[in-house]
């Protein structure tokens, strides 16, 4: 049943007590309402409507106070079905060195492996609906430009699966309505979590509809699902008793604040044998696409977090050799085109040729305390305050950026794939400040993860290994602020792993 909270009579909450309240109807919320047990009675809040409206967005109004981020009324969704709505599709697995502690960086590392997520591999597929033998993005691992990196022992060829992509409100909307045992309120927003007395679990929710209706919500389980910026925000203003907030005891809610910076590093041209590869096995630009990470062993050598490069060519043109298309490139820019004529003792012939593709890249984010959501002094219409995003990169994050830039257009050189022509904001030491900016490049992947990130015990982290905060034995949070590091990969497929993963854990804990 979904039901207009708005236009409801009567308070549909009084006397009732759910097993189970979800709070947000996104990725996280619907695919954990859609595994809990039907022996459960469950309830799940959405904050907006069926689409899109001025009126809900505008609660997630704020502040950017660090680094230039994107205006956080578009970088998320406030309507059922939540960011799927206009999410691009891209999926992949963390890898399983993702979990792992890196020895060069302290704050690294998740207390649960893959393995513990693995098992969820195939029914997160068909919930984004990726086919058995989706388009994997990559020519052939056997190509010439992926079989000649691989064998380097530096990089990996890696997939990418492509989702349609799944918008989950359109998708589950008539399941979450003909489910008995789920009830869904649109229009349902979350003014506070109120703790028993004594601190150690959730005592109820208090609601409000856009009528200035107040309501308060039981249930024995409660989970968080609001996405990796509102999360803490929620968490954070629930501090009428305790001054802090509701799981915040450590000064962590808001903490580590992620994304996976995105660049373009440069563009590239490519050798007589690479041209001829890539042409003869052409399928269309997307197809062409290959992309590579690091191996495990080449992070550790040059103390890297993970990255992934997209390698994207153009359709080559095969009137130019090699030697020519380099000339071009070199008369591009007047330096070399004067340094080169200086030591040839004559003028090149110069060709009007473009690059043959460009390169892009996605990269980890290290942990850092640093980078946080915190709140503002300015109030929503329901008189919560609004948040402030101070996100910042460490000097690691820089480091990598532009090691990896370098070191692939250096493989390329090497390996005689091509020539990349490395961006000149890279070309010197990379800083926070020469970062190109909003509306220059990419910036970043819309990916907010991290503010309650899961940890081994309270100093670490929000969240346990179960996603249970710690100190509380009834609250849990789901999506991607429970990640304890970003990887490289979109979350989105991460994200519904482990909701599936949570809502076993919940169907085990009430027993059913």
């Amino acid at each position: 049943m979904i039901e207009n909270l708005n236009e409801v009579g009567s308070d549909p909450f009084s006397g009732v007590k759910y097993d189970v309240c979800i709070c947000g109807a996104g990725v996280a919320g619907i695919t954990i309402a859609g595994k809990l047990s039907s022996k459960l009675r469950v309830l799940l809040l959405e904050a907006g409507e069926f689409d899109y409206t001025i009126r809900s967005q505008d609660v997630y109004q704020g502040k950017i106070t660090g680094l230039g981020y994107f205006d956080l009324t578009t970088t998320r969704l406030r309507y059922f079905g939540g960011t799927s709505n206009h999410w691009s599709g891209w999926c992949r697995p963390l890898d399983a060195y993702d979990f792992e502690r890196k020895p060069y960086l302290s704050t690294s590392g998740w207390p649960i492996t893959r393995s513990d997520l693995d098992p969820y591999l195939s029914e997160a597929r068909e919930i984004l609906d990726i086919p058995d033998t989706p388009e994997n993005n990559i020519l052939s691992d056997n190509d010439c430009v992926a079989s000649t990196l691989a064998a380097t022992g530096q990089y990996r060829s890696i997939r990418f699966w492509r989702s349609a992509p799944t918008r989950f409100g359109q998708k589950y909307r008539d399941f979450i309505n003909q489910r008995s045992s789920l009830d869904c309120f649109l229009n349902a927003n979350i003014t506070d979590i109120v703790m028993t007395d004594d601190h150690s679990s959730i005592s109820h929710l208090e609601i409000m509809d856009y009528r200035g209706n107040r309501y308060r919500v039981s249930a024995t389980t409660y989970i968080l699902a609001f996405g990796g910026i509102e999360n803490p925000r929620i968490l954070l203003n629930a501090n009428k008793q305790n001054g802090v907030g509701v799981g915040n005891k450590k000064d962590l809610v808001g903490r580590f604040f992620a994304d996976h910076p995105h660049h373009t590093i440069g563009s590239f041209i490519l050798t007589d044998k690479s041209r001829r590869d890539i042409a003869a096995n052409w399928v269309d630009t997307l197809a062409a696409r290959r992309f590579f990470s690091p191996t495990q062993e080449m992070m550790h050598r040059d103390s890297l977090l993970n990255f992934g490069i997209r390698f994207q060519p153009n359709k080559p043109v095969l009137a130019y050799s090699f030697k020519e298309r380099l000339k071009s490139v070199i008369c591009d820019h007047e330096f070399t085109k004067n340094l080169v004529n200086d030591i040839r003792g004559e003028e090149l012939t110069c060709y009007n040729n473009e690059n043959e593709g460009i390169l892009r890249m996605s990269t980890e984010q290290a942990p850092n305390m640093q980078s946080r959501i915190t709140l503002g002094q300015e109030t929503d219409k329901f008189g919560l305050r609004r948040l402030n995003i101070n996100w910042q990169l460490s000097d690691i994050d820089l480091y990598t950026i532009r090691q990896a830039a370098i070191g692939f257009g250096e493989a390329m050189a090497k390996l005689d794939i091509g020539r990349m022509h490395v961006e000149e904001w890279i070309q010197d030491t990379v800083t926070a400040g020469s970062l190109p900016g909003i509306g220059e490049d990419e910036v970043a992947g819309h990916h907010h993860m991290c503010t309650t990130r899961m940890g081994s015990n309270p100093g670490e982290g929000v969240v346990n290994a179960d996603q249970r905060v710690f100190g509380l034995d009834n609250l849990y949070i789901a999506g991607s602020s429970v990640f304890s590091s970003t990887g490289h990969a979109n979350p989105t497929f991460t994200i519904v792993q482990m909701s599936l993963r949570l809502a076993d854990h919940i169907n085990s804990t009430l027993n059913t």
